[in-house]
């Protein structure tokens, strides 16, 4: 049997926090981020094994699919999405709202790509995933009813929580300084504007304390991915026009995000989908303190006695690969004392807040994000631990009695200088 849970062995398909099939080298070699006809002859591959299901070859092989979990059906597992996908584009299906809803009631967590060991599907079952809530926008069925509210929103004030515009940096301190030319800007990000303010303050008061020349976009937008995760293509594309038009503007060469969803749409959906290559460097939170760290230039002076557990985001673990600059981080600050999840890495159970989900589909979503937190309490972690603001605020939504605590890494990354 091969394990694949010790980390020293794992290699992971490039770009991607998906391992590869060190069984079946060989697969067809196809391109991501096309359209559902590109993807029709893959998807008769699909055995409906089942292997999408559960961490595959993993001790006690835990479930993984929050949708399939909560749908108790086949047609909510990828094995069940497959074949809808496939007698779609052999129009053995059509478009219902029911099929519709089907595909929306997923986080787009890639954990079921994960476990398919048939390598095409392996490799690119998201990108037909995604295709599918395209067609579904195309055709008038998607997206749902409380998406098209956000996304109207987005069109007019920038945002998907039904704010002001004028408000998104309410939260800026007098002592939070910026340098107006820099040339590097801190994209904050929708979530840790308007609901988990204490992300945006701690990572703007961590770059003070680095005296990093930094500025925020006194006219940031939303980046799009609460559009285009939901099929709305069309509409994310023509907001990321406006986004890199505006930071170019700005004269920004640089960009450091606090957000796993914004991380994810400016560093890979703007080049690789939209084909808008905008040569900005971007950078994640826990990647820019690791090199810091690394040059000797992030010391850490206190000590945070408290034992923590991390949750991996979906769009900077399985989707970008970003999985061992979180941990390092936190390793190093004093007094802390990691303990992971049965599911981590690229098997971590998603928090239930990503694709639209928590939005349009309560239910799963909370279902998903309790699960994620009884897990986190039997390591007997004092708080569970995350980079990414929609997690954060998942597990405070959900936490019950203080029973465990929640935090962002920049906020104890903060407490420790």
């Amino acid at each position: 049997m091969i394990n694949i849970t010790k980390e020293e062995k794992i290699k992971y398909i490039e770009g991607k926090g998906i391992s590869l099939i060190t069984t079946v080298p060989d697969k067809l070699e196809l391109e991501r981020n096309k359209g559902l006809e590109y993807y029709k002859d893959i998807l008769y591959q699909c055995g409906k094994c089942g292997t999408c299901r559960t961490a595959y070859q993993e001790k006690g092989w835990s479930r993984i699919c929050p949708s399939g979990e909560f749908g108790n059906f086949e047609a909510y597992y990828l094995g069940g999405k497959n074949l809808l996908s496939w007698g779609l584009n052999s129009e053995r299906l059509k478009w219902t709202h029911n099929l519709a809803e089907i595909f929306y009631s997923c986080t787009m967590c890639l954990a079921c790509m994960q476990q398919c060991q048939i390598p095409e599907i392996h490799h690119y079952a998201g990108e037909w995933l995604m295709a599918m809530r395209e067609e579904a926008v195309q055709e008038g069925f998607g997206p749902m009813p409380e998406q098209i509210k956000y996304t109207e929103h987005i069109m007019e004030q920038h945002n998907p929580y039904m704010e002001e515009h004028k408000n998104r940096t309410n939260w800026i301190t007098s002592n939070i300084h910026q340098i107006q030319d820099a040339k590097l800007a801190y994209f904050v990000g929708c979530t840790a504007s308007y609901r988990e303010k204490t992300i945006a303050i701690a990572t703007a008061e961590l770059l003070n304390s680095l005296q990093v020349d930094f500025r925020i976009l006194k006219d940031e937008f939303c980046c799009g991915s609460p559009m285009y995760m939901t099929g709305q293509t069309e509409k994310a594309r023509k907001i990321a026009e406006t986004n890199i038009t505006n930071l170019k503007n700005e004269g920004i060469e640089k960009i450091i995000t606090s957000c796993a969803g914004c991380y994810r749409t400016l560093k890979e959906t703007y080049p690789m989908k939209f084909g808008i290559e905008h040569e900005i460097e971007i950078i994640h939170l826990p990647e820019f303190l690791l090199q810091k760290e690394e040059k000797g230039e992030l010391e850490f002076k206190n000590s945070v006695e408290m034992k923590i557990t991390y949750h991996d985001p979906c769009h900077i673990g399985r989707h970008m690969g970003l999985y061992e600059a979180p941990r390092e981080i936190l390793k190093k600050i004093p007094g802390i004392i990691l303990k992971e999840m049965d599911r981590n890495r690229h098997n971590a159970w998603c928090c239930g807040s990503g694709g639209g989900v928590r939005s349009a589909f309560k239910e799963l979503s909370n279902f998903a994000g309790n699960e994620r937190i009884q897990e986190a309490k039997k390591t007997n972690a004092d708080a569970i631990v995350s980079s990414c603001p929609f997690c954060l605020n998942q597990f405070k939504s959900n936490i019950e009695n203080n029973e465990i605590k929640s935090y962002d890494l920049a906020e104890l990354v903060r407490k420790a200088l």
